[in-house]
């Protein structure tokens, strides 16, 4: 593994904001689903001056483009890199493991609706692919946090002090670097960091009576004291937006999020911290005028949401463990607080549960998108008959990829092609969700 300088230049030839390219190009999109409900919330934002349709046109071309870039040519080379599944654990007693897996290794012959967990572990599954990094934590109970925004994963050491800095793992190069020190302002902790428009945007709950912190992260020229002695070099830095602060009150946290589709507003529903079950207020930022406003309706699943092209939705993970879609909001809110539950957005699930049918067992599931309407889930349970108090080498890690689909009546489905696979691994932290990235 490579060390690379926290100051390296190469991303300075792609033109982009703040010096740095998020490649947005996804798989090419095919005829939108009908919804058959009423369309309730679909006035256009103050903000849009370009309609839906017109909107879905235009990434539809981009889409196309971008499925051509990655054919095989005509000798049968790539002519780019494949994409793959990047798992992080906290299956090392030290710290944590990231782990290169190829989509392609999730076959047909895959366990599919397979739920005995000790014939699981007795079959040995080993993780597909390789480790690709090996973290330790700085201490002993410290935990790490993990986003990704492009071909990067961005990793913070710990959080909780100024001493330590962040990581930038690069999947293309397989090179590790240093990044900027987490801000004293996100010290105490922040639960949600939400990539958009080539910027890394993180939530803070309030810290000793505060107001609640919104600090982002993008690739920008150095600061002022390092300009001086190095006047032409860029790097990943962190600074304070200049606009009102989040509408949050102080006992609020952040439940569930999405992207528009205009890839400018950021979506959040927001729950009390005492009762993360019963939903508070929505709010909507749009990140190129700095502007906040408020929502009548919430989002319906929990944590991430992403928007799907194909089905023209966005989707995300039930609370119950049901994959859900609804449809993507184009009303523009109001500028004052609004009472909550006036307006509903359109939604529904899959018939069928994800998680295991034991849900005493379940620990933790994140939701994880792979573009064309394909998803993977990953799921940690405890194993029948474990300690639930003590984790090591008694947990079992689920895997499924599956696909969504509209049927004939406009109801979600999941594709005939679902695999699953299922492992044993060491858990060190109860605190940890296992996560994904599809890069």
């Amino acid at each position: 593994m490579e060390l690379q300088s926290p100051w390296t230049n190469s991303e300075k030839k792609a033109p982009a904001i703040f010096g740095f390219t998020l490649d947005s190009r996804r798989p090419r999109s095919s005829r939108r689903a009908a919804w058959l409900v009423p369309d309730r919330v679909r006035t256009p934002a103050p903000h849009q001056a370009i309609t839906p349709d017109t909107r879905m046109s235009k990434r539809r071309g981009q889409e196309h483009e971008h499925q051509h870039r990655y054919h095989r040519d005509g000798a049968g080379k790539r002519s780019r890199r494949e994409k793959h599944l990047y798992l992080v654990l906290d299956d090392w007693k030290k710290g944590f493991t990231i782990h290169k897996i190829d989509a392609d290794s999730f076959d047909s012959d895959s366990d599919s609706g397979f739920d005995d967990d000790d014939t699981v572990a007795a079959a040995g599954h080993h993780l597909p692919g390789h480790l690709a990094v090996r973290l330790e934590s700085p201490g002993p109970d410290v935990g790490m946090s993990f986003t990704s925004m492009g071909s990067k994963i961005f990793i913070v050491t710990d959080q909780r002090y100024r001493q330590t800095p962040s990581l930038i793992y690069d999947t293309e190069t397989t090179g590790l670097a240093f990044g900027p020190r987490v801000p004293a302002e996100l010290q105490c902790g922040f639960n949600t960091v939400i990539a958009a428009g080539g910027t890394l945007y993180a939530f803070s709950p309030p810290h000793f009576n505060k107001q609640n912190s919104y600090q982002v992260m993008s690739w920008a020229p150095s600061s002022s004291d390092d300009r001086t002695q190095y006047p032409s070099e860029e790097g990943w830095s962190w600074k304070s937006l200049p606009a009102p602060p989040p509408p949050f009150d102080r006992y609020e946290i952040i439940t569930s999020y999405v992207v528009h589709p205009d890839r400018r507003t950021i979506f959040m529903t927001t729950s009390g911290w005492d009762s993360p079950g019963l939903q508070k207020s929505t709010y909507s930022f749009d990140t190129k005028d700095c502007v906040w406003r408020w929502y009548a309706w919430v989002l319906p699943f929990r944590g991430q949401g992403y928007y799907d092209s194909e089905l023209d939705a966005w989707v995300g993970l039930h609370k119950d463990g049901y994959i859900c879609s609804c449809r993507v909001a184009y009303d523009s809110g109001s500028a004052t607080p609004i009472k909550l539950g006036l307006i509903e957005l359109d939604w529904q699930t899959v018939e069928e549960k994800m998680f295991r049918k034991d849900r005493d067992r379940h620990l933790r599931a994140s939701l994880t998108y792979m573009g064309r309407s394909k998803f993977c889930l990953v799921e940690t349970v405890m194993r029948e008959g474990a300690n639930m108090d003590y984790y090591e080498d008694e947990c079992v890690l689920h895997m499924t990829m599956f696909g969504l689909k509209y049927n004939h009546r406009g109801e979600l489905r999941t594709t005939n092609h679902r695999s699953t696979r299922s492992y044993l691994v060491p858990k060190y932290k109860d605190f940890t969700a296992p996560v994904a990235f599809w890069m």
